[in-house]
């Protein structure tokens, strides 16, 4: 039995004496890793617990507390988007789609720096042009384009309320519709 390791011996016994097989010892001990590994992994995930008791928390990846959720926010928020207006004033929310490629928040961040740079009427224009090239569809009935920051109540607007408490006009425009 020279050259064999500890794993395939067979000198270790039970408490009766019967010998213990070597594929057992390994599983006993795999079980004591994965036992091992489990609660360090749950300490990891549970340890920025610490965090959301102290005055001053620290948040570092990957070990976070996730503020973005225990944060306090706001009761109202302020969006800058796109709106359209029908002949008799209904309100029409324009998607972020018609203002510029890329996910939702990425083209709400270009929306909100073109209007810091002064350039909502070239936005506006553009957008104009766009459903004015459209034949039929949502915006069919849409005549003025705008970019407008809205303030909103939160509470409100997610309970079916989306009327702003304010709401700026930064540009609009008339849309011209290409002709069949």
């Amino acid at each position: 039995m020279m050259g064999h390791s500890l794993w395939h011996r067979a000198d270790r016994r039970t408490a009766g004496g019967d010998p213990v097989p070597g594929c057992l010892i390994r599983a006993m001990q795999g079980k004591r890793f994965a036992s091992g590994l489990s609660i360090l992994t749950i300490g990891a995930v549970l340890w920025p617990i610490v965090q959301n008791s102290r005055q001053q928390p620290k948040d570092n990846f990957p070990l976070s507390y996730y503020p973005m959720f225990t944060a306090d926010r706001s009761q109202r928020a302020q969006v800058t988007h796109l709106l359209g207006l029908d002949a008799r004033g209904r309100r029409y929310p324009i998607p972020y789609g018609y203002a510029g490629a890329g996910g939702l928040n990425q083209v709400r961040r270009q929306l909100r720096e073109l209007v810091r740079i002064g350039r909502a009427d070239e936005l506006c224009r553009s957008v104009a042009s766009k459903i004015g090239r459209e034949s039929g569809g949502p915006f069919a009935g849409v005549v003025t384009v705008q970019v407008v920051t809205g303030e909103y109540r939160l509470a409100d607007y997610f309970t079916g309320t989306r009327t702003p408490l304010s709401e700026r006009v930064h540009a609009s425009r008339e849309v011209e519709r290409a002709l069949p």
